[in-house]
């Protein structure tokens, strides 16, 4: 499927998953089976398989906070793909080295975003579907993408499979742009955890420091700008810069989400003093 590799002497890349697929079915443990037969050196990291089903903005939300904190060289695949088996591309982003590999249907439009990196490049791989072996129109997770991450965990070079395309014209989709202007952020819910705190698509530390800051879609008034959980009463909601580098709207030990009727893909209105 891919072009032959000279001897590596290098040890195997570690490869991280995400997918939407879940843990009741075999597809997870199909695609591990496929990296532990191409690349059987490679550690694999699940980052997590519980992604809403199709919710790219939950899974570029997840790989956006979670590449940084793998080894300079992994190779994170990412798998939530409505649009498999159609003639959607596949891509692989390269962060100062870290190879980010998914189909481009918005999930690497964060992970872009926010990169804060002195060398970000990108290659159309899709070649990697006009594979000789038999390949599920329904399943490029196991019989493309998971053969393709092992290829490069060996170290494959993208460069020898694909074309290198401008990192801008990857597919970017409205919940990836917050709007902020002077006492004014617009923005999206990316992700609702298990406390019930709704992580937005405002990066931290993107609005300031703002004073009077209210909840105004949905209304919800007056918000504490918070450092920790804690600032807040019991009770009481704010905004906070969460442990995934995003903002995030909660009340301290209660649900933000069940407080304010938020759910996933929502639009959140901020406003402050200017």
């Amino acid at each position: 499927m891919f072009p032959i590799r000279k001897k590596e002497t290098a040890p195997p890349r570690t490869i991280g998953l995400i997918t939407d697929f879940g843990l009741a079915d075999p597809y997870v443990g199909q695609m591990r089976a496929v990296l532990a037969r191409k690349a059987p050196g490679s550690l694999v990291v699940d980052i997590t398989h519980d992604v809403a089903p199709f919710n790219v903005a939950q899974a570029a939300f997840f790989l956006a906070a979670s590449y940084e904190h793998f080894p300079a060289d992994a190779v994170i695949l990412a798998v939530v793909d409505p649009g498999v088996g159609t003639d959607r591309a596949i891509v692989g982003l390269d962060i100062d080295g870290r190879l980010l590999l998914a189909p481009d249907n918005g999930l690497l439009a964060l992970a872009l975003r926010n990169a804060w990196a002195a060398r970000i490049r990108a290659f159309d791989l899709s070649v990697a579907m006009d594979a000789p072996s038999r390949v599920s129109h329904t399943f490029h997770g196991r019989d493309v993408l998971s053969p393709l991450a092992a290829w490069l965990a060996l170290g494959g070079n993208p460069a020898e499979l694909g074309h290198e395309i401008d990192p801008q014209a990857l597919v970017s989709l409205p919940w990836s742009h917050p709007d902020i202007r002077p006492g004014q952020a617009r923005g999206h819910v990316l992700h609702i955890d298990r406390f019930g705190n709704c992580v937005l698509n405002l990066e931290a530390g993107s609005i300031g420091t703002p004073g009077g800051l209210r909840l105004s879609m949905p209304a919800g008034g007056e918000l504490a700008y918070a450092r920790t959980y804690r600032d807040m009463p019991e009770g009481g909601p704010g905004l906070l810069e969460g442990s995934q580098g995003f903002l995030e709207l909660a009340v301290n030990q209660r649900s933000a989400a069940k407080r304010f009727g938020l759910s996933m893909g929502d639009t959140v209105e901020l406003t402050w003093e200017a």
